[in-house]
């Protein structure tokens, strides 16, 4: 897959193919780190260019402050010029006799890696409102995403949900449970708040 440098992320979905958590995604936001590309102040999505960069900086926390500074500098060089992330390369930096190797492809491999699980839920899963009201459904299907994820989170064997739902797959079960996490629903819970 070789999707390019300016695939639009929302902030959950950048989450998710980074490897870090939500909270700081939108502390980057916050703090500048990374830029809106959206163009609206109230929607913030980033593109992959400023995600990989956000597992880049988890991926050397450990590292002294110095050498971070000097690997991410390389990195951002790296990934200025790149138009895949298939095109980054390993980054070497030498200080004195010290040779670092920081393993920027494996990341990329990574990132690609969660980035396809995203291209392949928008492909999967679709909304329409002719469809079960709008609600989320596996594509040719009426069968609701989050009533799936639900019982996942219910624990409800997989097995279980496949034989329930023929036309649901393996692959699907494990995409919805994705989809619940990355676009949670909003407004208040049913049944909590409500009186009878």
């Amino acid at each position: 897959m070789a999707l390019g440098m300016e695939t639009a992320l929302t902030p959950r979905e950048a989450s998710f193919v980074a490897d870090i958590s939500y909270v700081q995604v939108t502390k980057a936001f916050e703090k500048r780190q990374v830029a809106n590309v959206a163009g609206q102040p109230r929607k913030r999505t980033l593109d992959l260019r400023g995600t990989f960069k956000l597992a880049v900086a988890e991926r050397l926390k450990l590292y002294p402050a110095p050498l971070k500074k000097r690997i991410q500098g390389k990195i951002a060089e790296a990934i200025k010029e790149a138009r895949a992330l298939a095109e980054v390369q390993d980054v070497n930096y030498t200080d004195q006799l010290v040779v670092t190797t920081f393993k920027t492809s494996e990341l990329a491999k990574l990132v690609e890696e969660r980035l396809g699980k995203i291209e392949r839920m928008r492909t999967l899963i679709v909304e329409d409102a002719n469809v079960q009201a709008g609600a989320p459904v596996f594509n040719g299907t009426r069968v609701m995403v989050r009533h799936i994820a639900g019982l996942v989170r219910n624990r409800v064997d997989r097995q279980e949900i496949i034989e329930d739902f023929p036309e649901v797959t393996d692959e699907m079960v494990e995409l919805a449970v994705l989809y619940d996490r990355l676009y949670p629903q909003r407004g208040r819970p049913v049944g909590q708040g409500r009186s009878a």
